[in-house]
């Protein structure tokens, strides 16, 4: 049995580890946002965040990509949340292809129809998913996948991992500093 110290310590840490994941998800987000509304980049685009920062796949230069990753925390500690949550974000995608299927599942259900007659039913399925896919996944991201308080976040380096000119994918290493770390 576990003892009361280890399961607390236990429970710090996951959310240590979860927060962040979070905050490294809202950093990532607001990059994206800022790259697609300066077009600076080209596609391909896209992120994904880890707990010691996060990837960004895209051609940019480094310096260019550094100016951006600046800006986007500078806005995200100025208040500007929205930034955290993207219509683009993989929680959306997925949420919708959930809802897609429960739908599809529960209209459908177990009964025997010709296809021409599953197809109508398939399509609204999957219209009804993706708008509330990213309705509920925009509230997912807001209250579970990021943080958008950033408090003491540092951006510690900003590495090309595939080479290019310019390069394709850049690992943005962060840190928190232990005493400015959330509850």
């Amino acid at each position: 049995m576990l003892t009361d110290t280890l399961k607390n310590t236990l429970k710090d840490t996951l959310t240590d580890t979860l927060n962040r994941i979070r905050r490294n998800h809202a950093l990532e987000h607001a990059v994206v946002t800022l790259l697609i509304e300066r077009e600076v980049a080209t596609p391909p685009l896209g992120g994904y965040s880890t707990r010691g920062g996060f990837f960004i796949v895209a051609a940019i230069p480094t310096a260019e990509l550094a100016s951006v990753v600046t800006d986007a925390l500078a806005k995200l500690n100025a208040g500007e949340t929205e930034l955290a949550v993207s219509p683009h974000c993989g929680t959306n995608l997925a949420t919708g292809a959930l809802i897609t299927s429960l739908i599809t599942r529960i209209v459908i259900g177990k009964r025997q129809m010709p296809l021409w007659k599953r197809l109508p039913l398939f399509a609204a399925s999957a219209i009804a998913g993706g708008i509330l896919g990213r309705k509920i996944g925009n509230h997912i991201q807001r209250r579970y996948t990021t943080l958008a308080r950033m408090d003491a976040l540092q951006v510690v380096s900003i590495t090309p991992v595939l080479p290019g000119d310019p390069p394709r994918l850049h690992r943005i290493a962060t840190r928190i500093p232990a005493s400015d770390r959330l509850p």
